[in-house]
């Protein structure tokens, strides 16, 4: 398993691939979103009322719903840095403003946690953190670099999320079912050709008939893919994985591909 210095390494890496264009609008969709987080973040601290009833709701929750919380707000930042690595997923894991607010608080717990006073006002001790953050080289300027920064650390927390959650194995060769959007938009196509079988009732599909064709190209019946992935998120030919409602099965599907997208050879 490769050490989190590498996983900032393997994001840029596949930061590398798109056009300078691209990489232009990237850069403005994070500092839109960026600004937005900033933003929700202050409100908590300047407002005590506010800060105190999203500390209640964060109370009010399990450790394994604090840590369900936390991977989507992660998994948030990985659609944002690979959009086209979401392939409609990214609905399926939005967060409601409450649950938003609450993970950008828990966020900002872990980062400013400090063990040798672990019971000291958390208000104070974010505002001091947040404050530090800002005047500190890394956060100073707007600039695309800069914004990016705080995006590829934020994936690298995912990623050791990630293994801390799911272990060395994580859920690769588990079943999980692609997710309902990701599904909704599969392209329909016309068989034009005789010859071609799908695989999975192995049965040949009959020319002007319209089939599904998965993003790795690969055809099926309709009625027949559907039924496979309300089980499972996989092509049944290439094992080429769609996008799930699976929070840290899509943080490990993500990551496998941005790996193959920088050369990496190692892999979750």
């Amino acid at each position: 398993m490769d050490s989190s210095p590498s996983s900032g390494e393997a994001v840029m890496a596949a930061l590398l691939h798109p056009p300078p264009r691209a990489f232009s609008d990237l850069t403005r969709s994070l500092a839109t979103d960026l600004s937005l987080q900033r933003r929700h973040i202050y409100l908590l601290l300047l407002s005590p009322f506010h800060f105190s009833r999203t500390l209640a709701h964060l109370h009010s929750l399990s450790l394994p719903e604090k840590t369900l919380l936390l991977g989507r707000l992660l998994l948030h930042h990985l659609h944002l840095l690979f959009p086209s690595l979401s392939g409609g997923g990214a609905a399926a894991h939005h967060l409601h403003l409450r649950d938003f607010d609450a993970a950008l608080l828990l966020m900002a717990m872990c980062d400013a946690y400090d063990s040798n006073h672990p019971h000291a006002d958390w208000r104070g001790r974010i505002a001091e953190h947040v404050v530090a953050a800002a005047l500190s080289p890394a956060g100073l300027g707007n600039g695309g670099w800069t914004v990016l920064g705080h995006y590829v650390d934020a994936a690298a927390k995912c990623r050791r999320l990630f293994e801390v959650v799911s272990g060395e194995e994580g859920k690769v060769g588990a079943e999980v079912a692609a997710a309902a959007a990701a599904v909704v938009a599969l392209p329909s196509v016309e068989c034009r050709r005789r010859g071609r079988e799908c695989v999975i009732c192995k049965e040949e599909m009959e020319v002007g008939r319209d089939v599904c064709e998965l993003p790795c190209g690969h055809w099926f019946h309709w009625g027949c893919v559907l039924g496979w992935l309300r089980k499972r998120n996989t092509c049944p030919c290439c094992r080429f994985e769609l996008p799930t409602e699976d929070v840290f099965y899509e943080i490990g599907r993500i990551w496998r591909m941005l790996l193959r997208m920088g050369g990496k050879g190692g892999g979750i």
